[in-house]
């Protein structure tokens, strides 16, 4: 077990190196980003919206979308560099095969691939989270409460890319799960109104999908929304059913 571990330290520590050589243009982006859709959505609709009523709280519509904007965050970093990434790393740079020759196994490369995957679309979303705690939406401490939520969920959105970059035998074909599930769950899973507002078998549909108990659990630590059982039962399920799926899928594409 623990030569396991140290083998996907290995491979964990192998990505981190990999990714300081483009670290200030992710900074620029990650930074970036979450400025433009406070701009465009918490002041541009925020100014027509003004307060919102959710959960038996009155919020802004600033925080609560700026709270939205940290689980969007873990689902775009998460699908892309699992999907998009973890395709590329497999098909063109080959990447998976040269470490699996080492004592490395395929397994353990997996396991690592995931964990560095997670752990990215974990600092991407702190920092969300911090420019929203500079921003006053919310409490420093809330940043410290997200970590074990966000690399879940980054782990769950993550493996959700990999699975899709294993069963794609193109990388044109990694647009059909990004647009018949990611954008569907950027749009209707409560990053930018609360569900309620939704007709009652849109609400249930939406609580399938795992964005948005993601989006419940991030806004009961940051903005102090009550806390939804069922939220922590649905992602951890589908984040089970993902890792799964992603490195079952993966192995057999990899495996000849």
């Amino acid at each position: 077990m623990s030569d396991s571990l140290w083998n996907i330290q290995c491979v964990w520590k192998r990505y981190y190196v990999a990714f300081l050589k483009s670290l200030p243009y992710y900074l620029l982006t990650t930074f970036l980003e979450p400025i433009f859709y406070l701009l465009a959505f918490g002041i541009g609709v925020g100014t027509l919206v003004g307060n919102i009523h959710t959960q038996g709280r009155i919020l802004s519509y600033r925080s609560f979308v700026f709270s939205g904007i940290i689980a969007q965050t873990l689902l775009f970093q998460g699908f892309f560099e699992g999907g998009f990434g973890g395709f590329v790393r497999m098909y063109y740079q080959k990447i998976f095969q040269a470490i699996a020759i080492t004592p490395v196994t395929l397994s353990e490369v997996l396991w690592g691939e995931l964990l560095w995957d997670a752990t990215k679309a974990t600092v991407a979303a702190e920092v969300v989270g911090m420019i929203g705690v500079i921003a006053g939406h919310f409490y420093l401490e809330s940043l410290i409460t997200l970590i074990p939520v966000c690399f879940l969920g980054g782990m769950l959105f993550s493996a959700m890319g990999l699975a899709s970059a294993g069963y794609s035998r193109t990388i044109d074909e990694l647009s059909y799960p990004q647009y018949l599930l990611v954008f569907p769950m950027f749009l209707f899973c409560g990053v930018f109104y609360p569900i309620g507002n939704l007709p009652r078998i849109l609400q249930y549909i939406a609580w399938i999908f795992p964005l948005t108990a993601v989006n419940s659990l991030v806004r009961t630590l940051t903005l102090g929304l009550p806390f939804q059982f069922m939220a922590m039962g649905i992602m951890l399920a589908w984040t089970v059913i993902f890792v799964w799926i992603a490195r079952y899928s993966m192995i057999q594409r990899l495996v000849k």
